[in-house]
């Protein structure tokens, strides 16, 4: 609002951030280190000011007096600019303030400092006996001070006086859960200072105790061998009488389990969460290439929690769009129509692993459950672990010994082999062919470092079917398909229960080798293994209810995978595709046009639409959308032959043969679909050509022929003998 005293906001815990007036900070302004530092300085005294030779010394401590003045002006101003781009050299800082040998951090409006808010709420927290007191001031730790910032001498003191201010609030609350009953709150409380703090042997002895006290004999002397590795390792020490006294009791049995009832565990007013979603975790690292490991760490628990019968998780195509550190996370919960959200950052430093999560009520914007994680890279798949547990049981999930083991499963021990398995991922979602050839190799190299890893060869899978289907790629189905196929039964034999493994193949079954018989019985077995996996129900619906021609039932799957995935670009296009098919046109327009309110340039929406306007005999709209589809996709073949089929349409004949000669020439440098070719024919009334393309598709397995019992563009061939024939010879008849 004009008008309104600018305000600064200044994070130090966790990840060093900023804001003006609301609005973040690049890192970018920040051209050199000093200045940078000199903000994180001032923000760090009690009164936000610092005399010029107390920073000289701290900055520049092996400068003379001389040279380290002339720094200390040159990081000033530097600052100043980083906070103030359009400062001019004569205007005064609003921010970086000197007075006489003084130099302050101040602000017109106000100086918000989160190390500040978090000591001022522990405090209280610390003086009351509320949890909620005790979660909003956890809530600000998002880590250590200025962790990027370990060897500097000037903020090592403050770091440890607000560590230990963490772990006394952890320690705090853990007691309060307790007190409540809600021993597995306790427990993941106690957990996460275990973590942060694995000498303390009190809080060891605290989750042994609470373990034995929940029913869990078995991880109370877990927690106790853990105990005494860490003390053996890093101290040479035994643990105290006290903890070996109480491993005693345990094993003997003699500290009874407590039972508390199931209405006791949920707090007045507290409703039931039987579904969420978990927003991407936001990359804090300084390097944007590791962008790989928030997206793969936020996509493997939202693949382990949807393992769970009775939570529905939204998935990571329908999440993805929600990416960012400024989303509204109680407007993307009630768009995506779920009561709660989890959110996180992920920051990655050197070998340490800093992950901060908070679970967020939908209706109310309360925090329900918040974690901080600081620990060795090579411990991530712990981490991913405990947050689906402590989720699990924040919801009071009833778990059943088959969920614990879901939850507890991993795909493979080898970190590199995961990091090679997560970077796949993170490009396969782009779905570019230059994208999707470098997951293939991510894929590749994972399995090289652990041959084992089934997900990784299900990825190749993946990989191989959007290379090969429907004309995407330049990639020749013959080539393409026989791949997926292998690389889908290598992880099938290496576990027969994954999901994505029995619907990969299903694909290549269905796409390729036309054993529709056996592809139907590899997309069931999919989604009994795995109901809520959406690509398994979307793959069902659009290529063997589609090509079996039971259109109605192939809608209502499609919409089952809406469900699951209602923000996802490609089922709702799809969904319009499927319509389209069925021949409820005006029905498909309106989904494609909701489908492009998703993302306005989305090619395959394009080209959809504009075959369904050409059903309309709009083909002035059909070639404005097909000619969009071209222009998006770099040009490429398969929206160029849409564009030929619908000018020859439109009795533009001559354009439509320039299409035809542009398309022979892409031809040498890529795949194009000759079923497209044959359609371009088709409208130009060059019936007998038509049918010469139709079998160079049969002879080269087309992924288009699928659409041959349904595609309204082949109507007015269905009756000869030719066209029977072919649906005959792929089984489809």
């Amino acid at each position: 609002m004009p008008g309104t005293p600018l305000s600064l906001e200044v994070h130090l815990l966790g990840p060093f951030r900023l804001r003006v007036a609301g609005q973040p900070v690049e890192e970018r302004r920040f051209t050199r280190r000093k200045p940078k530092q000199l903000v994180k300085l001032l923000a760090l005294q009690p009164h936000h000011q610092l005399h010029r030779e107390q920073l000289m010394e701290s900055l520049w401590p092996n400068s003379d007096p001389e040279a380290a003045g002339n720094n200390l002006h040159k990081a000033i101003h530097m600052a100043r600019h980083a906070l103030e781009p359009a400062l001019k050299s004569v205007a005064e800082s609003h921010f970086i303030l000197t007075q006489g040998q003084l130099v302050m951090l101040r602000a017109p409006g106000s100086l918000w400092i989160d190390a500040d808010e978090f000591e001022q709420r522990a405090a209280a927290a610390s003086a009351s006996a509320e949890v909620r007191s005790c979660e909003q001031a956890l809530a600000l730790y998002e880590g250590d001070l200025l962790a990027e910032d370990l060897y500097e001498d000037w903020a090592a003191l403050r770091r440890e006086q607000l560590r230990n201010v963490h772990h006394e609030l952890l320690a705090r609350l853990a007691n309060l859960h307790e007190e409540h009953g809600e021993l597995e709150l306790a427990i993941g409380r106690l957990r996460t200072l275990a973590a942060s703090d694995s000498a303390n042997e009190k809080t060891h002895r605290q989750l042994m105790r609470l373990y034995a006290l929940s029913g869990n004999k078995s991880q109370a002397l877990k927690q106790y061998r853990i105990c005494r590795e860490v003390l053996r390792n890093d101290f040479d020490a035994e643990p105290e009488p006290a903890t070996e006294a109480l491993r005693e009791e345990i094993a003997a049995g003699t500290l009874a389990p407590v039972r508390v009832p199931i209405k006791a565990e949920r707090r007045e007013g507290e409703s039931v969460i039987d579904s969420l979603a978990i927003l991407p975790l936001v990359n804090a690292s300084p390097d944007p290439n590791a962008e790989y490991l928030s997206n793969g760490i936020t996509e493997s628990i939202i693949n382990s929690l949807s393992e769970l019968p009775d939570l529905k998780v939204m998935a990571w195509n329908t999440v993805v769009r929600f990416k960012g550190s400024d989303i509204d996370y109680q407007a993307a919960g009630r768009q995506l129509g779920v009561p709660a959200v989890l959110t996180g950052r992920v920051l990655e430093i050197g070998d340490r692993l800093v992950i901060k999560t908070e679970l967020i009520n939908v209706a109310d914007g309360s925090q329900l459950w918040g974690a901080h994680y600081n620990r060795k890279l090579e411990d991530i798949f712990v981490i991913e672990e405990e947050i689906s547990r402590e989720i699990s049981e924040k919801l009071r999930l009833k778990l059943t010994g088959a969920d614990k083991q879901r939850l507890a499963r991993r795909h493979t021990d080898n970190l590199e082999a995961y990091h090679a398995y997560l970077k796949g991922r993170y490009y396969w979602n782009k779905r570019t062919d230059k994208d999707v050839r470098r997951s293939l190799e991510y894929f590749k190299q994972a399995i090289d470092l652990d041959p084992c890893y089934a997900l990784a060869h299900a990825g190749v899978a993946d990989s191989y079917i959007i290379l090969g289907t429907f004309g995407i790629s330049s990639l020749p189905p013959k080539e393409a398909f026989p791949k997926a196929k292998e690389a889908a039964l290598n992880a099938l034999a290496i576990d027969d229960t994954l999901a994505e493994a029995h619907a990969s193949l299903a694909v290549a079954l269905a796409q390729y080798e036309w054993d529709w018989v056996q592809a139907e019985k590899e997309f069931r077995r999919a989604i009994e293994l795995k109901p809520t996996y959406a690509t398994a129900r979307h793959w069902y619906a659009f290529v063997y209810l589609t090509a079996m021609g039971r259109m109605e039932q192939a809608i209502a799957e499609e919409l089952r995978a809406k469900e699951l995935e209602p923000l996802s670009l490609i089922i709702n296009t799809n969904l319009g595709t499927l319509l389209y098919l069925a021949r409820r046109f005006d029905e498909a327009i309106d989904q494609y046009r909701q489908a492009m309110e998703l993302e306005a340039n989305f090619v395959i929406a394009h080209w959809m639409l504009g075959l369904a306007y050409e059903q309309k005999q709009s083909f002035a709209e059909a070639i404005a959308e097909f000619q969009k589809a071209v222009e998006f996709s770099g040009g490429r073949a398969l929206p160029l032959t849409m564009l030929g089929h619908a000018y020859a349409r439109a009795q533009r004949k001559d354009e439509a043969r320039q299409v035809l000669l542009e398309v022979e020439a892409l031809s040498r440098r890529e795949y194009v679909s000759p079923y497209r070719v044959a359609g371009i024919y088709l409208a130009l009334e060059e019936i007998d050509r038509a049918f010469e393309w139709l079998e160079l598709a049969y002879h080269e397995h087309d992924a288009w022929l699928t659409w041959l019992p349904v595609d309204p563009g082949l109507d007015e061939i269905r009756s000869d003998e030719r066209f029977q024939t072919l649906l005959d010879r792929v089984g489809l008849r």
